[in-house]
C-alpha cells in the first residue's frame, strides 16, 4: 500500500511537471503539410464560472506512467500556465469512438477516460476533476505509439464536473491537431 500511495505521489508531480513545462513548438515552415478541418483545440465552460479555452493541442504517451507502469495518453489544450486549461487522461489502448469520462480513484488514473479543468487564479490554480461525466469523442487518433508525430488528433466532448468545494461547471469544445 505504501508502494502505490509513493507511486501516487510521483504521478502528481510528474503531471504537474509536464503541465509546468514550456511548450515547444516546431516552425519548420513546411507549407506542403496536409491540414486539418480545424486549427487547435477550443472549448467554452459554462456554470459556476465562465471562460474559454484555446490552445495548440498536445498529445503525449507516458508510457512507464501509473501504478502498474501501464502508461497513458496526455490530452490537452496546451501546457504551461493558462487561464484556463482542458487535459484528459486516457488508457494507453484508447482509440477512436465515444469514451465515457469518469473521475477515478488515485490508483486508476490512466486506466479510465478522465478529465480535469484547470483555472488560474493568479497566486493558485483550482482544479475541476470531480464527479465527472459526460464524453470524449476521438475520430482520429493514432493508432501506433511509436508513430505519433504527425499523427492526426481531432475529437469533441462534452461534460460536467466539479471543484472541490462542488461547483459544478460544464465543458464544450472540439480540437483537430497534429501531434509534434
Amino acid at each position: 500500500m505504501a508502494r502505490r500511495l509513493i507511486r501516487a505521489l510521483c504521478l502528481a508531480c510528474a503531471v504537474g511537471l509536464l503541465l509546468a513545462c514550456e511548450e515547444v513548438s516546431s516552425q519548420d515552415g513546411d507549407s506542403e503539410a496536409p491540414q486539418t478541418d480545424a486549427d487547435g483545440f477550443e472549448a467554452v465552460i459554462t456554470g459556476s464560472y465562465e471562460g474559454a479555452v484555446s490552445g495548440n493541442g498536445v498529445l503525449r504517451l507516458l508510457p512507464d506512467a501509473g501504478f502498474e507502469n501501464q502508461g497513458y495518453w496526455f490530452l490537452a489544450d496546451g501546457q504551461g500556465v493558462r487561464a484556463h486549461g482542458v487535459t484528459f487522461v486516457l488508457p494507453r489502448t484508447v482509440g477512436p469512438g465515444r469514451h465515457t469520462l469518469e473521475s477515478p480513484s488515485a490508483l486508476d488514473i490512466g486506466t479510465v477516460p478522465s478529465v480535469r479543468v484547470d483555472r488560474d487564479m493568479g497566486d493558485s490554480t483550482v482544479s475541476s476533476d470531480r464527479n465527472a461525466s459526460g464524453f470524449l469523442d476521438l475520430t482520429a487518433f493514432p493508432d501506433d505509439e511509436r508513430n505519433v508525430r504527425g499523427a492526426d488528433v481531432t475529437g469533441t466532448f462534452v461534460f460536467e464536473t466539479e471543484n472541490r468545494a462542488g461547483d459544478t461547471i460544464q465543458v464544450e469544445g472540439q480540437f483537430s491537431f497534429r501531434a509534434d
